[in-house]
């Protein structure tokens, strides 16, 4: 009972500290670290083997990453901006940036989109 305690505490805290690591915006990474933990430990009640632990420590990585995966590309579909006419540009304007000197480098002129908010 004890050695069941200790591996079911060694594996919260390594879902957390996993979680904890990736950023929001990784959740393909968050995923697959939880569902690795959860498949292991119910693979390890299902099967009572390392057998059934290490195939529920795959079953639950893949659906844990697809899942998450899946998380990201609909936040990341939500972020994008959609303009009604593709040939419409965001408010805004070119304006030619001066030749300077960055970090030892000469950057020759060119050209930069700036942003303007509509609002104000």
């Amino acid at each position: 009972m004890k050695q069941i305690l200790v591996v079911v505490v060694i594996f919260g805290l390594t879902v957390g500290f996993l979680s904890g690591c990736a950023g929001a915006r990784y959740n393909m990474q968050k995923g697959a670290a939880v569902g690795a933990a959860l498949g292991a430990g119910v693979g390890q009640l299902v099967g009572q083997n390392t057998a059934g632990t290490l195939i529920g420590a795959a079953i639950g990585t893949f659906i844990g990453a697809l899942t998450g995966n899946a998380v990201d590309q609909n936040n990341q579909q939500q972020s994008q901006q959609v303009y009604a006419d593709p040939q419409e540009q965001p408010p805004g304007q070119w304006v030619l940036q001066k030749g300077q000197w960055a970090g030892g480098k000469w950057i020759p002129s060119h050209k930069v989109w700036q942003p303007v908010n509509p609002s104000n």
